[in-house]
């Protein structure tokens, strides 16, 4: 099966599935799914499936409902039409239509995704440039002339004569003990 023939095999599997919606909107509110508005939708029956602020959005329209069809039938499409051009020998008829059935929620389920996936792999580009940069700050330190450099932010100064800063420990909050035998602690 070539890839065209792929995809408009998988425009139909997509085509069922906005039938099959266009069904439960018309069974659900009794109106075509293009004139229904969220405030219709009875919260006893079914919790709306809209965000805080939407109830007074007007019904989408023919023209909308038309636009988000004709997108759906091209995200059917065009998966179908990529995986039977990718692996042409594996694709059939029932294959491309099973793609075109499900693309909608596996490209939905791949969005959700794709930000984790931007967000850990900028972590781990960010984390080579820094350990770039802890690496050209020692090589820098160790090119200082007179051996006088930096060491933890910390001017060396054991090296120009004078006394290394006091740096504070922190405060574990645990006191040493005295034994029975130590010298001013009673048992």
């Amino acid at each position: 099966m070539d890839w065209l023939m792929a995809a408009w095999v998988g425009v139909a599997g997509g085509a069922t599935m906005e039938a099959v919606d266009v069904i439960k909107s018309v069974k659900w509110h009794r109106k075509m799914p293009w004139n229904v508005e969220p405030d219709t939708i009875e919260p006893p029956r079914r919790q709306p499936d809209v965000r805080p602020g939407e109830e007074q959005l007007p019904a989408p329209g023919w023209r909308g409902h038309c636009v988000a069809t004709v997108l759906r039938l091209f995200v059917s499409g065009a998966p179908t039409g990529v995986l039977a051009a990718t692996y042409p020998l594996s694709v059939n008829p029932l294959v491309a239509y099973m793609v075109g059935l499900g693309a909608l929620s596996v490209v939905q389920q791949l969005a959700t995704l794709v930000p984790l996936a931007v967000r850990s792999a900028g972590r781990a580009a960010l984390g080579g440039v820094a350990e770039e940069a802890q690496q050209q700050a020692v090589e820098w330190r160790v090119q200082q002339p007179n051996g006088l450099g930096q060491t933890n932010g910390l001017p060396d100064m054991t090296r120009s004569g004078g006394s290394p800063p006091h740096i504070p420990q922190p405060d574990t909050g645990i006191t040493a003990q005295q034994g029975p035998s130590d010298p001013g602690g009673q048992a």
